[in-house]
């Protein structure tokens, strides 16, 4: 099950053609990921401040159509695998109106010590927290 964030394309977020700039879409997938823990219990400023950091080591992003300014976005995620340090999400980004896929993509995210930076086991019962969130919806409007 998958859980979704709706957002709306600000200009900021645009070229001089008013289509979403490519990197953008990774700001869509943090925003889907970070109130997707917030919803499981899981708030990131609590993660780093016991210590524990989520460092990102691998993007995948299939861009399908184009994402335009003022258009209501659908981003959904949904963890497909996870390690003793290490877990994998993958998103899907919708335009709410015509329910479109614009885009499709992964992130690899590593659990590292704060201070050293070397690898640490994701945070006891972090997983399943997280699988706890069977479905839902927030909006960052």
């Amino acid at each position: 099950m998958s859980f979704a964030v709706r957002t709306r394309v600000r200009y900021v977020e645009t070229d001089q053609m008013g289509v979403v700039y490519h990197a953008n879409y990774l700001v869509y997938f943090e925003l889907a990921r970070t109130e997707w823990m917030r919803s499981g219990g899981v708030a990131y400023s609590a993660m780093e401040d016991a210590g524990t950091l989520l460092v990102v080591t691998r993007v995948e992003v299939d861009y399908i159509a184009s994402a335009r300014y003022d258009d209501p976005l659908r981003i959904e995620v949904e963890l497909e695998s996870h390690r003793k340090a290490s877990i994998r999400l993958v998103y899907r980004l919708f335009r709410e109106d015509d329910g479109r896929l614009l885009a499709r993509g992964a992130t690899e995210l590593a659990s590292v010590d704060r201070k050293s930076g070397a690898p640490r086991r994701l945070p006891e019962g972090f997983v399943e927290q997280l699988s706890a969130v069977r479905s839902g919806c927030a909006d960052s409007l």
